[in-house]
């Protein structure tokens, strides 16, 4: 920060409130604190005593030096409002302003406080509060100048008022800088916290986006598979040419898998060796290999023929003309559309699954497939992830997607927007 800011975040109000003390800052400033004590306090000892024997420290005092010693009464308030100082000035976060007044007036009765009267008034200057700094600044100068005042005290002169007036300046001054560097390395490390919980938010998200992309991609050809499998496994009057024939369905599916799972692979890989991510939708470089494009609502027949011949019953009834369609929305759409169908051929095998796909520029696109109920006990096991990986898609489009029993039907509704904006939504 330059010299011209600092100066100006000196007069504006803190950002953070301060940190607790490590150990070394609590450490150093109590022992200064009661080394000063000690000090001042072993100096009125030895004022206490001289007004008995009339000797300091081996010399003999005059009438006049005797006279001008402060009274008994004086000498034991001194340490007893410092020790009360040392025991408050932990609060003195908690109530800057109150602290340092007491602290500022104790100080005209006291010296062993002068300590923990310094850290006070530092402390209030640091909060950077301009109400509460001129309160303290205008009670301690006066306060400093009274001193002056006492019989036992030098004779004040301007130059005393001067010096009082720099120092107190200094000490403000001091306190408002430390805390601006405080708010500066707090408002680093809130920086960094943040970042960190940004990244790792990112992280999140991309493991639940690969997730969700896998899950689709997959779902979809195994549970064909399985579903000839299982013909195989309880069917053994077959012939061998149906048999043939569904293996070939089989290992034709399981190769479309595997060919599935590494464009998205290929697509969702990020490293220096890979090129320019492509859009959604688009083809993506990973490694010199360049990966087969994400299907569309071109691909949306051949899905739907796939399904038939797979021997789903499918009524469908696509009003939507795909080439108008935003091809961000055309990949979420056919996702869609793919888990719609592989959860009814797991789960309602044998039920006729009504497809309505529809839409404009001006209402949106809307989607809806549904399928009678069947027995529980014949449906393929499942994750249960595969609707909250659809409902994730339309959220982050900025649409909705509702699924449950209407009327005896198993019912999934969605609505998307004709085009998206993503910033709306990062």
């Amino acid at each position: 920060m330059s010299l011209r800011a600092t100066w100006a975040a000196m007069f504006e109000p803190e950002r953070y409130p301060p940190p607790p003390l490590t150990g070394f800052g609590f450490v150093w400033r109590y022992a200064v604190s009661i080394g000063v004590f000690i000090v001042f306090a072993s100096v009125w000892l030895l004022a206490f005593q001289s007004r008995s024997t009339g000797v300091i420290l081996d010399v003999p005092l005059t009438q006049k030096e005797l006279e001008n010693l402060p009274p008994v009464w004086w000498v034991v308030l001194d340490p007893v409002l410092g020790a009360i100082g040392l025991s408050i000035i932990h609060l003195r976060r908690r109530h800057p302003l109150a602290i340092v007044l007491i602290t500022a007036v104790f100080s005209f009765f006291s010296s062993t406080i002068a300590a923990v009267a310094v850290w006070a008034y530092i402390s209030n200057a640091s909060r950077r509060n301009l109400n509460n700094t001129l309160i303290a600044f205008a009670v301690t100068l006066a306060l400093g100048v009274a001193d002056f005042l006492l019989p036992w005290s030098a004779q004040l002169s301007w130059s005393d008022v001067a010096i009082t007036g720099v120092v107190t300046v200094l000490f403000t001054l001091w306190g408002k800088y430390l805390g601006v560097r405080r708010d500066q390395a707090s408002g680093f490390l809130r920086r960094v916290e943040r970042a960190e919980a940004e990244r790792q938010f990112a992280v999140l998200a991309e493991r639940n986006r690969i997730a969700r992309e896998m899950h689709d991609v997959l779902a979809h050809r195994i549970s064909l598979v399985s579903m000839h499998a299982g013909v195989l496994a309880y069917r053994s009057d077959l012939p061998p040419e149906k048999t043939r024939e569904i293996a070939s369905i089989i290992q034709e599916n399981a190769h479309a898998s595997l060919t599935e799972l590494r464009s998205v692979l290929s697509t969702l890989r990020e490293g220096p060796s890979a090129g320019p991510q492509a859009p959604e939708g688009g083809d993506a470089a990973s490694g010199g290999t360049v990966a087969a494009p994400q299907p569309t609502l071109a691909n949306l027949p051949a899905l739907l023929e796939e399904v038939r011949a797979s021997g789903q019953q499918l009524e469908a009834s696509i009003t939507l003309d795909p080439s108008a369609v935003p091809l961000v929305q055309q990949r979420h759409l056919y996702r869609i559309v793919q888990e719609c169908l592989t959860n009814a051929r797991k789960h309602a095998q044998g039920a006729l699954v009504e497809l309505e796909l529809s839409g404009g520029r001006r209402e949106g696109i809307s989607l809806r497939c549904s399928n009678l109920l069947t027995d529980p006990n014949l449906a393929i096991p499942g994750s249960k992830l595969g609707l909250v990986g659809v409902t994730e898609r339309a959220q982050m489009l900025g649409g909705r997607l509702d699924a449950g029993v209407q009327g005896g039907r198993f019912v999934v509704d969605a609505w998307l927007p004709w085009d998206h904006d993503f910033r709306r939504t990062a």
